[in-house]
């Protein structure tokens, strides 16, 4: 049995089969790999680094603290914002042990509360608010107690800065790190309910500040 040759318009034809088959395959693929995405872009969640979520879609955190939000690392331009409130109880003739109030890249923001008086059962409180830098560059410092004159001078890294706070008052904190700057304002407050019962209560809340186009 002889078979003919096709015809010009077979080919064709069969040609366009293939095509439209092979493009309706390639087009499930892309369909699959796309599925979900939105103009193209893949989401990435909360807890991405920054790296791999460059040039996709974040999505909110799905607990925590911050459930249903877009964690702050992903806002450019936008101060990281936080606040603490502290209380202790004095105890007589004793250094009461530093208490974290906050945690940045530049370090640790602490307060103590201690008795004053060497007097038993009379107690004086005064607070001592402590930062310790746990960052390998030198931070400058700014710091102001109430009305008082500031202290202006540079932390080394990995050293501690302490100063004290008798009675009630505020104090200013801030710190800069080329062009990101910490900044801290709070407020303390010292009871003395009875000379035998001394309290402390610190409050604030701490700002991070980054120049995006530093």
């Amino acid at each position: 049995m002889r078979i003919s040759r096709p015809s010009p318009a077979l080919i064709i034809a069969v040609i366009a089969l293939v095509m439209s088959t092979t493009g309706s395959a390639m087009a499930a693929v892309s369909f699959a790999r796309n599925a979900g995405a939105v103009d193209k872009k893949s989401a990435v969640g909360a807890s991405s680094s920054t790296t791999r979520a460059a040039g996709r879609l974040v999505a909110t955190a799905s607990g925590g603290d911050n459930k249903g939000q877009i964690p702050w690392k992903f806002l450019a331009d936008v101060p990281n914002a936080d606040s603490f409130a502290v209380p202790f109880q004095v105890q007589d003739n004793a250094t009461g042990a530093n208490v974290a109030l906050d945690s940045t890249s530049f370090g640790r923001f602490e307060a103590s509360c201690r008795d004053e008086s060497t007097r038993r059962g009379i107690e004086n409180p005064s607070t001592f608010i402590t930062f310790a830098s746990t960052s390998t560059l030198p931070s400058n410092v700014a710091r102001r107690v109430g009305n008082g004159n500031g202290t202006v001078k540079l932390l080394a890294p990995g050293t501690v800065d302490t100063f004290e706070i008798n009675g009630n008052n505020t104090f200013e904190y801030h710190l800069q790190q080329n062009q990101t700057h910490l900044l801290i304002q709070g407020a303390v407050r010292q009871d003395r309910p009875t000379t035998a019962d001394g309290r402390c209560l610190v409050w604030g809340s701490v700002q991070v500040v980054k120049d995006q186009d530093g």
